[in-house]
């Protein structure tokens, strides 16, 4: 696999892309398009939210048929808590734009992404459609990587290569999230495109087992979102042979995909909302996956931990406080900790002899957190990010 440097989501074959300002957001690009010139089988991952915002509705129902050709993202505004005139104002704006692009309605999917309990402003969006269209090209995906952003301070792309038995594949995809991020997924939006031949059933598994490994498992604040989306369309005109599932081919692009997946994931805890730490947790010696699992997010979603963190404040016995009350079974007496490279309990017994080495450690832009619960043989890790004030001020003025 080579990851490369200069690649967008207009870097697969047959990819092309738009972006504009329509109104949504006061003179930033705010509407974007992305388009496959052939149909493309397609799978998507969305909200565990039970409050679901109206195009994540729209497109639950439209993947049904695993095909897709274009997608529609709008930011400022969420489209959820809109009743039946969200979904109505979703349906008529993917129904128009596919009569600009001569395609079936169902083949157009929206995502939007923004505030959550306004009507969506539907003819401003409906106004600059045709121009939309028309501005489709091959070299516009900076603009539109630009356009689904929200509290987002960078954008967030990335395009590997493989070989497919000789043949070049390429996978490429953008991402938008910086706040409201929890697993199942996050305030985010993400949207991959690929040129490999992949069988629908193949591409499903391939997904949710990417998005398993990357987006869920990471957590900014704890909180699910509404609009959640992570949407793949493979268009095939790379003409490689069919990958299908099980076979040496499927694991070479699982692999590239949760690591476009992982890397967009990384992007966006370090754009986490006022963060000024990236803290990677490993969980070790777990009686089961979901122990693991629980365990580390329990230590990435303590507000205690996260301040402290922030704060560079070498009171680590908030991260067993964690642990002990994540309901997962172990033996708090065979628990082993380790905060950045320091050790600091070993089996109910506190062996930090450097504080101030540890203080110096946590001033690092990188923390790393190790439990070992001695339980088990399963391990898990998630990513996360400090909480501070800044956080705090961008969320009380975000409306």
């Amino acid at each position: 696999m080579k990851e490369l440097k200069k690649g967008t989501i207009s870097t697969p074959l047959g990819f092309k892309t738009s972006a504009l300002w329509c109104g949504l957001k006061k003179k930033k690009p705010d509407l974007a398009l992305i388009y496959s010139i052939v149909r493309a089988h397609s799978a998507g991952v969305f909200t565990q939210n039970l409050v679901k915002a109206a195009p994540v509705e729209l497109g639950i129902r439209k993947l049904k048929d695993n095909y897709a050709q274009a997608i529609i993202i709008n930011s400022g505004n969420a489209n959820c808590c809109t009743g039946k005139q969200g979904l109505d104002d979703a349906l008529l704006i993917s129904r128009l734009l596919s009569d600009q692009l001569h395609l079936p309605a169902k083949d157009v999917l929206m995502s939007s992404t923004g505030v959550i309990g306004k009507y969506l402003p539907r003819e401003k969006i409906i106004k600059a459609l045709p121009k939309l269209v028309g501005g489709l090209g091959f070299n516009n995906a900076h603009k539109a990587s630009r356009a689904i952003m929200t509290t987002d301070t960078f954008n967030k792309q990335i395009a590997v290569e493989i070989k497919i038995k000789n043949r070049p594949v390429t996978i490429a995809a953008v991402a938008k999230g910086a706040g409201t991020i929890a697993p199942d997924m996050a305030t985010m939006l993400c949207f991959v495109t690929t040129d490999a031949n992949i069988g629908q059933a193949a591409l499903k598994k391939a997904l949710k087992a990417a998005v398993d490994a990357s987006f869920n498992c990471i957590s900014i604040d704890g909180q699910m979102s509404t609009n959640d989306s992570v949407i793949i369309m493979a268009n095939g005109l790379a003409a490689n042979a069919m990958i299908n599932e099980n076979s040496r081919e499927f694991k070479i692009f699982f692999q590239a995909l949760k690591y476009v997946c992982l890397e967009l994931a990384k992007m966006i805890v370090k754009d986490a909302e006022g963060a000024t730490k990236f803290i990677e947790i490993i969980v070790k010696g777990a009686k089961s996956k979901k122990a693991a699992n629980t365990a580390a997010m329990a230590i990435a979603n303590s507000i205690l931990v996260k301040t402290m963190i922030a704060g560079n404040n070498p009171n680590w016995g908030r991260i067993p406080a964690a642990l002990g009350a994540a309901g997962v079974d172990f033996d708090a007496d065979k628990l082993e900790l380790s905060l950045g490279k320091k050790v600091v309990f070993k089996r109910a017994i506190p062996v930090l002899k450097d504080r101030q080495g540890l203080i110096k450690s946590l001033k690092k832009k990188e923390i790393n957190i190790t439990a070992n619960l001695n339980n088990g043989c399963f391990e898990h890790t998630v990513y996360s990010s400090d909480l501070t004030v800044e956080y705090v001020k961008v969320n009380m003025a975000y409306n």
